[in-house]
């Protein structure tokens, strides 16, 4: 009797096991981007049942990020289901706005499933399980588009040579010097503030310049010409001026000079 009683209960005992070990369990990692700001990344998940003997049904991942100015989307993603022994990836889009606080951040998702009792035909749950996620925000980018005229000038960017335009350049957001350089036209070189998912354009038109130092050079020396003609004219007209005095004071002293003559013979005779 006791012998029975002892099997049975081992029975018992091994069934409990089994239908505890039917019960399926997900577990789940995520990987850790690193998105700039102005930016779009993604963020993968891997939902795995680890159980091996049975599997999870209505599966939904709903992920929470607890930054004002950084989205992840979309709210929830649902999976009919998860086979035992099998792995699920799915990955959300995180989407930093220009403003976003830099530095480790970290969010999580919520993982609910269901269990199928064959039995009774209805689905047992939900569970819920829960994983933690890591992210970093850092500096963004803004796009320059540059060119020129002439065209295939090279482009350097703080220095560092980045290619001929036209070309559209990514530029960390900060402060920076572009310079086009030509051993024919010379070199430009501008300083530029850039502000993440901003867009610019740069455009030096050489040709013009060289133009319009050409045209400047000329009116300076038509200028410089008109002034010495202009001088020259001054000159000849005070030399005028000068001639025309002395030859009055010339007259004016013969006049004199001969009324002192007739006084002084008049008195005499």
């Amino acid at each position: 009797m006791f012998k029975k009683s002892l099997f049975i209960l081992l029975i018992c005992i091994i069934l409990n096991i089994v239908s505890v070990s039917a019960v399926p369990y997900l577990d789940a990692s995520a990987s850790t981007p690193e998105i700039e700001r102005g930016s779009t990344e993604r963020i993968y998940l891997e939902i795995e049942e680890v159980g091996g003997v049975s599997s999870a049904y209505n599966i939904t991942a709903v992920p929470e990020i607890y930054e004002d100015n950084v989205k992840i989307t979309p709210k929830n993603i649902e999976i009919p289901v998860i086979n035992d022994g099998t792995v699920i990836k799915v990955s959300f889009k995180i989407n930093a706005s220009k403003n976003a606080e830099l530095g480790e951040k970290s969010g999580k998702i919520f993982i609910q499933y269901y269990d199928y009792d064959s039995e009774n035909e209805v689905y047992v749950g939900p569970k819920t399980i829960q994983k933690k996620f890591n992210y970093k925000i850092s500096e963004g980018r803004g796009i320059y588009s540059i060119n020129s005229n002439p065209k295939n000038m090279p482009i350097y960017v703080d220095g560092n040579y980045v290619g001929n335009t036209p070309l559209n350049v990514s530029i960390k957001e900060g402060n920076h010097f572009l310079r086009l350089s030509s051993e024919i036209f010379g070199n430009y070189s501008e300083k530029v503030t850039v502000y993440a998912g901003e867009n610019y354009d740069l455009f030096k038109n050489f040709e013009e310049s060289e133009k319009i130092e050409i045209f400047e050079n000329v009116s300076e020396n038509i200028s410089i010409s008109k002034n010495t003609s202009k001088n020259i004219s001054e000159v000849s007209e005070i030399s005028k001026n000068i001639g025309f005095e002395g030859i009055l004071v010339y007259l004016g002293f013969l006049l004199a000079a001969l009324f002192v003559i007739f006084v002084f013979t008049k008195n005499k005779y």
